[in-house]
């Protein structure tokens, strides 16, 4: 058929969708597989070879024998060796400026464990209800799942200590409340930990030191 009078046109005039034949592959345009495949090269990235290799790399500062961290008020522990500490600061280094921090945390793969200090008047069966009420009302879903139990560290330094856990992780959570100090001491693992990771955690929170007045 012949174009219509007065017009350059042919019948057949695809619209800017149309891919000639060509350049299909599998009715699908070439063109737009190199984006694609770069697309699903960077979701591979992110989802499977980052988390791997992140799993792969030490952590920039690992504990080495003798370490021992120390926080505000005089708190000392000692963290197991070659866990990577992600906060703190070591107690051979001189007083900081600023003064030793209120937190230090160390970590092995999934693994962590954390010291905080502050002002507590109570005793410590009353900051461990405080940390639980507070968690409540923050709406966490970590939940102590036994009663409290009475612990002592090396140095005579006395608390309570109780379990908890959420759907991913199981932990304790140990409080401890020493001249008008209180210590929170939290320790994590996954479900499937081993009892190794249990005796590190237990080792640190035995560690914990209180040092009085002029004690080096």
């Amino acid at each position: 058929m012949s174009a219509a009078p007065g017009s350059s046109k042919s019948d057949f005039e695809p619209d800017d969708r149309w891919v000639p034949a060509n350049r299909r592959w599998f009715g699908l345009d070439k063109a737009t597989f190199l984006p694609a495949a770069v697309v699903a090269a960077i979701a591979v990235l992110m989802a499977v070879i980052l988390p791997a290799i992140d799993d792969r790399i030490g952590y920039d500062d690992n504990v080495v024998a003798g370490d021992i961290l120390e926080l505000s008020g005089g708190v000392t522990f000692v963290p197991s060796v070659g866990w990577g500490i992600t906060s703190g600061v070591r107690d051979n280094v001189g007083t900081p400026a600023t003064g030793y921090p209120r937190d230090a945390a160390v970590e092995d793969g999934g693994v962590a464990f954390s010291v905080r200090t502050g002002p507590f008047t109570g005793d410590s069966e009353a900051l461990l209800e405080q940390i639980k009420d507070t968690n409540d009302a923050l709406g966490s879903d970590f939940r102590i799942t036994e009663d409290p139990v009475a612990i002592r560290t090396d140095d005579g330094t006395e608390g309570v200590i109780a379990r908890f856990s959420n759907p991913q992780v199981d932990g304790v959570i140990a409080a401890f409340s020493v001249d008008g100090l209180g210590i929170q001491v939290v320790g994590t693992a996954p479900l499937d930990y081993d009892e190794s990771d249990a005796e590190e955690l237990a080792a640190m929170i035995a560690s914990i030191n209180v040092r009085t007045e002029g004690e080096t």
